[in-house]
């Protein structure tokens, strides 16, 4: 146990630092925490450890490198089709257990609960439907960290949330003139 927890500590870069409130506090929760809580830690992919490490502020000197390893994991469906059937994608992005996207933002202005951390998606298709908007609405859905490092959206794609398919319904929920996110 001790030398898990100070593995843990190494890693996120505590053991030799200066103490200050926030990694004391982080000190204190590991080790309260036990194995399960250190093997969490321990079993974080790279880019989550650095975000982790930095607290969500990585370092400029890191930021392009980062990108650049996030903008690798993206994966793109058959045929490099980037806009898929809105209506498959307003199945993922409701479904609480893949997209959950009305955990955080606005959309479709009928539904009565939406989140405010991210921004109102109502009306995102008025930014067109051109190449860059498709391919820049793609990568952000199924990885935002290839746009924001560390940001709070999570990786959906990276994770497994949604297939390379089901981001491009996801793309054609957002741009659609016809999907509801576009209605008012």
């Amino acid at each position: 146990m001790k030398r898990l927890i100070i593995g843990v500590l190494a890693l996120l870069g505590l053991a030799t630092s200066q103490p200050s409130p926030f990694k004391a506090r982080l000190e204190s929760a590991i080790r309260s925490g036990g194995d399960t809580y250190a093997q969490v830690l321990l079993s974080q992919d790279p880019a989550q450890q650095l975000c982790t490490q930095y607290r969500g502020q990585l370092p400029p000197a890191l930021v392009p490198q980062f990108i650049q390893a996030q903008k690798a994991l993206i994966r793109y469906p058959q045929g490099d089709k980037l806009l898929g059937e809105w209506q498959n994608g307003q199945k993922v992005f409701t479904d609480p257990k893949r997209g959950n996207c009305y955990a955080c933002h606005q959309g479709d202005s009928k539904e009565l609960a939406y989140g405010t951390m991210g921004p109102s998606l109502t009306g995102y298709g008025s930014r067109g439907a051109s190449e860059a908007v498709l391919r820049y609405t793609y990568e952000k859905i199924y990885n935002s960290w290839a746009y924001v490092p560390c940001s709070l959206m999570y990786r959906g794609g990276v994770h497994g949330l949604f297939t390379p398919e089901e981001t491009a319904d996801l793309v054609a929920f957002l741009v659609d003139p016809h999907s509801p996110i576009n209605q008012r």
